[in-house]
């Protein structure tokens, strides 16, 4: 095959259109497409397969194998030299507060691991010893958990203009470090106050993204339109690969919160055939939540998800016959353990941060809004604590029923004035009746007292 293809590159260049050529007539001997076959049709050249990539997609917009040509393609230009992040410190970087893991005392280091504590609160209790230490250092003194230290420290936290509900997180932690490290008394009491206080002032201050939320809330309903809308934008612009690859991502991604509001840690690490598998009769996912450990399996999606999810295995390339351009793509994706919310090498997955960005974009809030959407939408139908903690995996029933409580109260006040409402016009309606024991109720006149209360 190599050498046959190397004898129409005369001078290390070809036509487009004898290059796409070559690769149809080489294609159709071979029933699957791979990643060393590719690799031999290109000799190892880069280049040649983004030529062929661009080629392939005037002549045959909708070929099953783009997708993987392109991420081959990218895969290798982004091997062949250094990625723009790298080679220096960088301009946008924000201030490191902690100090170095190596320059913390190997016995505190032990406490924390050996603590009873969670896994993910030992983790933020040692990044919270990690930034004490280093505003200790940073303002000369003992590089310790002192009087002075965490002075220093909350003067920093000040500073830096957190929120309440974070400051409240970075006390606590110090609170659990006064008591594993056996600080004075003293400390402890006064850690133990501030705690209080900053207990208190998040409980009084609500995070700007809840408020934000509050001020234009969202439905299930609405993630579903405007995944459709994305969907179809998606099908219909002209841009590139990468921005018609962005839609399609974004398009999944609010069909997805629309029925299943996933953190976005989740979303991001789900794998093609491990976490997220497409069977017959539509997608089921199988993974455990990274925060919680929840088990977060569905076994069959609805119907309405499956376009949105095989659009990110398709990327526009047609199904083929019988699905088979699908079924393909698929099996390549599953055999490379490529992510679902792939970039456009297929090999690595869209950050969290970028697929806030995605989100925010067309929704106005956060991908974790769809969990409150979700929790607002279940009150409303009259689900119980029990569903939400079901369907969002929370980790405890006391975190379900946290969230419940902020909207179920309202609405079901609101119920009640309706009921209470449709009463009055029914009693206005009938104006004077009887009891049975024949007192005469005039309920004209309840009515009037009850618009007067």
């Amino acid at each position: 095959m190599s050498g046959s293809k190397i004898s129409v590159f005369p001078s290390g260049k070809v036509r487009d259109e004898t290059l796409v050529k070559d690769y149809l007539e080489i294609r159709r001997k071979i029933p699957t497409i791979s990643n060393d076959i590719l690799m031999i049709f290109a000799d190892g050249n880069g280049s040649v397969l983004s030529r062929l990539s661009t080629a392939l997609k005037a002549t045959h917009p909708d070929h099953p194998d783009l997708p993987v040509i392109r991420g081959i393609a990218s895969d290798m230009e982004k091997a062949k030299g250094k990625s723009r992040f790298e080679g220096g410190p960088g301009k946008g970087k924000p201030l490191r507060y902690s100090i170095p893991l190596k320059d913390v005392p190997n016995s505190w280091k032990k406490l924390i691991e050996t603590s009873n504590y969670a896994d993910s609160s030992k983790i933020d209790m040692m990044y919270e010893l990690r930034e004490i230490m280093g505003a200790a250092r940073r303002s000369g003194l003992p590089v310790t958990l002192g009087n002075d230290a965490l002075a220093a420290y909350m003067a920093e936290i000040l500073e830096r203009k957190l929120s309440k509900n974070t400051i409240k997180c970075k006390v606590r932690n110090i609170s659990r470090l006064c008591v594993l490290l056996n600080v004075d008394k003293s400390l402890k009491e006064l850690v133990s106050n501030e705690l209080r206080a900053a207990k208190l002032a998040a409980s009084s201050n609500p995070s700007k993204r809840h408020l934000d939320f509050r001020a234009s809330p969202l439905s299930p309903l609405d993630y579903a339109r405007l995944a459709r809308a994305a969907s179809e934008e998606a099908y219909s612009t002209r841009g590139g690969v990468q921005t018609v690859q962005r839609l399609f991502v974004t398009a999944a991604t609010l069909a997805l919160l629309s029925f299943v509001p996933e953190r976005v840690a989740d979303i991001v690490g789900m794998v093609v055939g491990r976490d997220a598998v497409r069977k017959p009769d539509g997608w089921a996912l199988q993974y455990v939540s990274q925060k919680t450990g929840v088990d977060r399996s569905f076994g069959c999606l609805p119907d309405q998800l499956t376009p949105f999810l095989d659009d990110l295995i398709l990327l526009g390339a047609a199904p083929g016959p019988r699905g088979q351009g699908f079924v393909d793509l698929y099996r390549y994706r599953e055999h490379s353990q490529s992510p679902l919310f792939a970039r456009i090498d297929l090999q690595r997955p869209y950050s969290a941060n970028r697929i806030y960005e995605l989100v925010k974009e067309r929704t106005g809030h956060g991908p974790h809004a769809a969990r409150k959407a979700m929790t607002d939408y279940i009150a409303e139908m009259g689900g119980s604590t029990t569903e939400v903690l079901d369907l969002l995996g929370h980790r405890s029933i006391a975190t379900a029923e946290k969230h419940y409580a902020v909207r179920a109260p309202a609405l079901r006040r609101k119920w009640v004035l309706g009921e209470v409402q449709a009463l009055r016009e029914e009693l206005i309606g009938k104006g004077k009746f009887r009891l049975p024991t024949g007192e005469l109720i005039d309920l004209d006149r309840i009515a009037r007292e009850l618009d007067r209360a």
